[in-house]
C-alpha cells in the first residue's frame, strides 16, 4: 500500500506552473522519454504526495497535545505568517536550484550524471507543486479582511529569478558541473534536515508534505556524494575534468552557505514555540556540518584507496583521520590529496555577529593585522587563495564585498568587535 495519496492543484495553478517550466526546465520532456532507460522507479509525474502523520497532535511547543492545524486560517498572528514565509521559502529554494541545475546541465561528464541531474531537478518541480498545493488546497489562506496570502505567494514564487530568491544559497548561479555535484552534496543535505525537522510541523498540510519529499531528497543527496567520490578518485587517476584543488575551493563556497541556511545559531525558539519544527537551529546546524564532515570523509578514503592500492576501508580511514589531524604526508598521503570542510566560522555572511563577515580563515583562526582581526581588504585578499577565480565575478559575492567593507565604516553607536 502506497504510503501516501496523490492529488493536484486548481488548474489555474498547475497550468501557470507547467508554463514556468517550460521556460526554466524544458529539457522535462528528454527526462521523461528516456526515463524507463535509467531507472526502474515509477515515471515522474507532477502532483501533490500527501503523505500520513506519525502523529494527529502536535508534538512540540506551547500547543503540544493539541490537534494538528487542518486549516491556515485557525493560526493566528505571528504563526499564521511564520508558517507562510516557511512554506515560501521551501518553494522557493525548489523553483531556485532547478535555475540553477539547468545553467551547466550539459557540461555533465557523463550521460548518467545529466541524467540524475534532470531528475533531481524534476523532483524538485514536484516539491514545488508540493508546496503550491499546501497553498492551492486550503482556502482558509484568503481570511476576512486581509490580502489572498495564497495567490501573492504563488505570484511572487513564480517570478522569482536567480538573484531574488528567498535563501542565498540559491541566489548563485553554476558556472561548472563541479557546483551541481557540491550543490547536491552540500545544500540537499540541509534540504534533509529542514524536512525531517519539518515533518512534526503543526499545520497538518505541511508536516504531510515531508515524508515523500525526504524518500526523493535521499537520491539527490545520493548522487552528488556519487558523483563527488567518483571525481575525487577521478582526479588521482588523471582521469578526471577537476582537480582536487578546484574541488576543495567549491566546497569553500557552498559549506558556508549551507551552514548559513539554519538561521542565526542562538535562533530557532521560536519555530518549535509553534509546533513547526523540533530542533533549534544551533542543533540542527551542528548536526548538518557533523555529517558534511562524514561525506568528505568516506570522500577521502575512497581517494586513499586510489592511492594506496590494496588498503582495507578501516585503515583508509585511519590515514584520513591522521592526515586531516596532524596535515602531514602519512603514507604518501597528503593534505592537498583529501577533501575537507572548512571551519563553521570561515566566509560567513549571516549569523551571529561574532561570526558574520569576521576574518576566520578555512581552519577557524581569525586573521589577524596589527593586533587587530584583518581589515576587509585583507579578507578579500586571503579568499582569493581560497575560492575559485570565477566566484569573484559574481553578483553574489559582489553582495558579501560590499557587506564587508561596509561593515568596517564607522557607525555612531554600534560596535562591530573589528
Amino acid at each position: 500500500m502506497a504510503a501516501y495519496t496523490t492529488e493536484t492543484i486548481t488548474p489555474k495553478h498547475h497550468d501557470a506552473l507547467v508554463t514556468w517550466q517550460k521556460k526554466n526546465f524544458p529539457e522535462l520532456e528528454f527526462l521523461q522519454t528516456n526515463w524507463s532507460k535509467y531507472y526502474n522507479q515509477t515515471p515522474f509525474q507532477l502532483f501533490a504526495k500527501v503523505g500520513k502523520l506519525n502523529s494527529e497532535n502536535i508534538t512540540y511547543g506551547r500547543m503540544t497535545g493539541q490537534p494538528r492545524f487542518e486549516q491556515a486560517g485557525d493560526m493566528v498572528g505571528n504563526m499564521f505568517y511564520t508558517a507562510r514565509d516557511i512554506i515560501r521559502a521551501q518553494a522557493s529554494t525548489e523553483l531556485g536550484s532547478i535555475q540553477q541545475h539547468r545553467l551547466t546541465l550539459e557540461e555533465a561528464p557523463t550521460d548518467q550524471m545529466k541524467m540524475a541531474v534532470l531528475r533531481i531537478m524534476a523532483e524538485e518541480l514536484r516539491h514545488g507543486y508540493q508546496m503550491f498545493w499546501v497553498f492551492d488546497h486550503d482556502k482558509s489562506w484568503k481570511k476576512p479582511g486581509h490580502p489572498d496570502v495564497a495567490q501573492d505567494t504563488i505570484d511572487e514564487l513564480l517570478a522569482m529569478e536567480l538573484g531574488n530568491h528567498v535563501l542565498d544559497a540559491f541566489n548563485i548561479p553554476f558556472v561548472n558541473f563541479l557546483d551541481n555535484v557540491v550543490f547536491a552534496t552540500v545544500i540537499d543535505l540541509v534540504g534533509k534536515y529542514q524536512l525531517e525537522m519539518q515533518k512534526v510541523f503543526s499545520y497538518a498540510p505541511m508536516g504531510r508534505s515531508m515524508g515523500p519529499m525526504l524518500s526523493e531528497e535521499g537520491f539527490h543527496i545520493g548522487s552528488g556524494r556519487g558523483f563527488l567520490r567518483d571525481l575525487a578518485v577521478a582526479a588521482h587517476n588523471d582521469t578526471g575534468r577537476f582537480s582536487i584543488e578546484e574541488m576543495q575551493q567549491v566546497l569553500n563556497v557552498w559549506i558556508p552557505r549551507g551552514v548559513e541556511m539554519f538561521g542565526n545559531e542562538r535562533g530557532g525558539d521560536t519555530s518549535i514555540a509553534f509546533g513547526f519544527k523540533d530542533r533549534n537551529n544551533g542543533t540542527a546546524q551542528s548536526e548538518y556540518y557533523n555529517e558534511v564532515r562524514e561525506v568528505l570523509e568516506l570522500v577521502n578514503i575512497a581517494v586513499v584507496q586510489c592511492k594506496v592500492k590494496d588498503t582495507p576501508a578501516p585503515e583508509a580511514r585511519t590515514i584520513v583521520r591522521e592526515v586531516m589531524d596532524t596535515r602531514e604526508t602519512v603514507n604518501g598521503v597528503s593534505p592537498s590529496d583529501l577533501l575537507f570542510a572548512p571551519d563553521v566560522k570561515f566566509f560567513r555572511s549571516r549569523g551571529m555577529e561574532e561570526i558574520a563577515f569576521m576574518p576566520y580563515d578555512i581552519d577557524g583562526n581569525m586573521l589577524m593585522e596589527n593586533g587587530r582581526p584583518a581589515s576587509g581588504e585583507k579578507y578579500l585578499d586571503y579568499l582569493s587563495t581560497v575560492l575559485p577565480g570565477y566566484y569573484f565575478n559574481g553578483s553574489e559575492f559582489a553582495k558579501y564585498r560590499e557587506a564587508l567593507l561596509g561593515r568596517e565604516a564607522p557607525q555612531p553607536g554600534r560596535s562591530y568587535g573589528w
